[in-house]
């Protein structure tokens, strides 16, 4: 795990002051293909295509070395193949932190996974489970009576597993403004112990290119009542550690976010992180819907498609990108912020 840990603070120093070689962070939506309905989020309407195969997988992987991995979908755990995708990942021994997010839809085949993933051994493994509100709530938002009864689940059966770190994942939008603190006492009655320390917020986005929701009304016109939700959030967050700094920090930067329309700080996509589709397809990142390339045409190249994306890469730099403040990306920018003003 030292290694590991050295490997990626060398490299988010590093970010502080120059391009990458490489990404450190790579975010990889495994599948399009989803078993929710969310009002917030149309991927589940999106066709799957021809996803990239567990050998193809693995042929990526063999030739870059990140240090911070973020498997998504769609729903992750609807690959036969999870366990073999992260186990190519675990191959790489610069690996530091895998990371996913389940709408616990799957219910008990996410634990049974789990499980099995824990057994891979990596430095830190984190499991997000997605949950917007009270039952009510959630389930309206999710398309998918019996959602939120789910998400308990599967979040109780996380948190019983040896080498897994699980959080709650709650995205701010229009049908759940002003709700946190009836979440909160819903959830008490479920767990006794949770607090806001258990939940990582963040905001609704729109983008042609990942969620495919460009026809659904934008958050900005809610950004008092999305604020009002922040701002109680940072005010009963109690936790001091690396997450809930930087977590803190993103919440707090969300007014300059809303005020400009752009990151809330220099982005950091193609200068430390990338996106990739389910059938190989490389972006900048979620929300920049410009390709820089194809895994297959490269022979499963990334470093190549990396080092030949320069033109793209003074777009983001000059601000000439859709322009978002999600967690995905955000991160990677506040940790480049760590030693400058």
């Amino acid at each position: 795990m030292i290694r590991e840990l050295a490997g990626l603070g060398t490299r988010v120093l590093a970010s502080n002051f120059f391009t990458l070689r490489q990404p450190y962070k790579i975010t990889f939506a495994i599948t399009y293909r989803c078993n929710s309905r969310c009002k917030t989020c149309n991927i589940w309407q999106k066709q799957p295509g021809d996803e990239l195969s567990t050998d193809e997988i693995r042929k990526i992987f063999s030739k870059i070395s990140p240090s911070w991995v973020n498997l998504t979908g769609g729903e992750p755990f609807l690959r036969k193949d999870l366990y073999d995708i992260a186990k190519h990942i675990r191959s790489r021994r610069s690996v530091f932190l895998l990371n996913l997010t389940t709408n616990a839809l799957c219910g008990d085949l996410v634990v049974k996974e789990a499980r099995r993933l824990a057994s891979l051994r990596f430095p830190k493994l984190i499991i997000v489970v997605s949950l917007d509100g009270t039952k009510e709530i959630h389930d309206n938002i999710r398309g998918t009576p019996g959602a939120w009864e789910k998400a308990i689940r599967v979040y109780k059966g996380l948190k019983a597993i040896k080498g897994v770190q699980t959080f709650f994942g709650y995205t701010i939008s229009k049908h759940n403004l002003g709700k946190i603190p009836a979440t909160m006492r819903e959830l008490s009655k479920e767990i006794s112990e949770i607090s806001l320390e258990d939940i990582h917020f963040n905001i609704f986005h729109t983008s042609s290119l990942y969620y495919g929701n460009q026809d659904l009304a934008d958050s900005r016109g809610e950004t008092g009542a999305i604020l009002n939700d922040v701002a109680y959030v940072l005010k009963h967050k109690r936790g001091f550690g690396p997450i809930q700094l930087v977590e803190k920090r993103y919440l707090k930067l969300l007014k300059k976010y809303f005020k400009t329309g752009k990151s809330a700080l220099p982005c950091q996509a193609l200068s430390s992180s990338c996106f990739i589709e389910p059938t190989g397809a490389v972006y900048p990142c979620s929300s920049f819907p410009k390709k820089i390339g194809e895994l297959r045409d490269s022979r499963y190249d990334l470093r190549k498609i990396w080092k030949s994306a320069r033109n793209t890469r003074k777009l983001v730099k000059r601000g000439k990108c859709p322009g978002c403040w999600t967690p995905c990306e955000a991160y990677q920018s506040i940790y480049a912020r760590v030693l400058r003003p």
